[in-house]
């Protein structure tokens, strides 16, 4: 995007939170495998544009991101600068920029299966993230969020983004990417003021029906607003082992069980 901080950022706000936010850095893993992702992910992304004529839509690249924190949230720039991992910096931005703008973020492996403006006909509330179907227990994601413009439970974030930006060093980079800016970080932090703003969660069932395991995809969903196809592109080796764990639990409880038997008798024996 060849335009300063500062015409884009009128441009923005005239939009009344009519905006549909992505961003795409084209660093990761790196700057080739980057270029590949994001012609693949073409179809993806442009369904945004075909199904929601009337939003403005934007792709931050990493410069105008950077200009945007420095202008705008220069109180955070030193954090969002020092970040281990370019997947922080994606992670982080994108609560700054809706905090400012309002609106819809979806990753780029996201598509829009109906226009959004039905779904604001049904989902009222101020601020909503998605709830993600990886979890038995009810969670959500920073994969697709709504939210007004200057919502304050941003600022809430921005200040347990501070304080958690050191919290996970001695995690894999996938728990630490997760627990200091990611999904599990935004979960605890969405638990902790819900109540106090009224904040909703769009339901697994319409807006990401799908788990990271499910190999068959259908875009055709009918009764979906949108569907998330899980590329993760930024996802190493930690990220596969952790993801296979999760899928195959009951197995490697099977395995435990088996090794730990030997355990147990032996120790029963020489209680006697």
């Amino acid at each position: 995007m060849d335009m300063d901080i500062h015409t884009l950022d009128q441009i923005l706000l005239q939009q009344n939170g009519r905006i549909i936010h992505q961003v795409w850095f084209g660093t990761i893993p790196n700057r080739f495998s980057a270029r590949k992702t994001y012609k693949k992910l073409k179809r993806y992304r442009e369904s945004w544009k075909i199904k929601n004529p009337t939003w403005f839509h934007i792709e931050w690249n990493k410069k105008i991101c950077f200009d945007f924190m420095k202008t705008f949230y220069n109180e955070h720039l030193s954090m969002f600068s020092k970040y281990k991992f370019e997947i922080q910096r994606c992670d982080s931005i994108r609560y700054f920029i809706l905090h400012r703008y309002g609106g819809i973020y979806a990753d780029m492996d996201y598509y829009c299966c109906k226009p959004f403006d039905t779904v604001f006909e049904e989902y009222k509330k101020k601020l909503y993230l998605v709830e993600t179907p990886n979890s038995v227990n009810e969670m959500i994601s920073n994969s697709l969020m709504f939210s007004s413009p200057n919502h304050p439970f941003w600022k809430n974030v921005f200040l347990e983004l501070q304080l958690n930006q050191n919290s996970a060093r001695l995690y894999s980079k996938h728990l630490h990417v997760m627990c200091s800016v990611g999904p599990l970080f935004l979960n605890r932090v969405f638990a902790k003021y819900k109540y106090k703003y009224n904040l909703g969660s769009f339901p697994k069932e319409k807006f990401q029906p799908y788990d990271i395991h499910q190999s068959k995809i259908s875009l055709d969903d009918t009764d979906a607003y949108a569907i998330h196809v899980s590329q993760g592109a930024w996802h190493s080796r930690d990220t596969r082992i952790i993801n296979i764990i999760r899928s195959e639990w009951y197995i490697f409880l099977f395995i435990f069980f088996i090794l730990a038997i030997p355990f147990f008798v032996y120790r029963k024996k020489k209680q006697k």
